[in-house]
């Protein structure tokens, strides 16, 4: 199997059953696991730990759903792509976090300098529960969308709105009262 292409023994492990199929993986992860690693490793900014997790995550995904890998395109292209696509997707996801901490230390800033209105919205934003705090946070003082917030909370789109609906609903009572 050492001579085979990778695309013909991405065809074996997709077709095949038995040693076959786990002989066809071993050749491919003996042939990419290091360049990958290092590829996570320089675009993670040198962490080597996230480098290997992210390693091992990809190849885990090539086990669980080998037909996302179309036999006609060139496989390391392919796995490239899908690398970077994880590294895009944690680069994202680390800026949303940083979105989100850097809310937070504002809230926790004197608040002296605020109006009776916000004073008033912020003691109500308090008093909700934490899931709905942080929805009503995430969406309309750090201003973030709802793909984003589906992302951090790694829920469907369709799951935000909802809370958010409920969230919303909540602290218009409590504005209220």
């Amino acid at each position: 199997m050492q001579s085979f292409s990778d695309e013909h023994l991405m065809k074996i492990f997709q077709d095949e059953k038995g040693g076959q199929r786990q002989n066809a993986f071993d050749c491919l992860y003996k042939r990419y696991a290091k360049i990958i690693l290092q590829y996570f490793y320089f675009a993670l900014n040198n962490d080597y730990n996230k480098a290997q997790d992210f390693m091992h995550d990809l190849f885990v995904k090539i086990i669980e759903k080998p037909q996302l890998f179309d036999s006609s395109q060139n496989f390391k292209s392919w796995i490239y792509r899908v690398a970077s696509n994880m590294c895009k997707n944690e680069y994202r996801r680390n800026s949303t976090n940083q979105k989100y901490h850097s809310h937070l230390k504002l809230i926790s800033e004197n608040t002296a300098s605020l109006n009776d209105t916000e004073k008033k919205l912020r003691a109500c934003i308090s008093q909700l529960n934490q899931e709905h705090r942080s929805l009503i946070v995430l969406r309309f003082k750090m201003e973030m969308s709802i793909k984003e917030i589906a992302e951090i909370l790694e829920c469907p789109e369709g799951t935000v709105k909802s809370r958010l609906f409920y969230a919303t609903k909540e602290l218009t009572k409590l504005y209220k009262l």
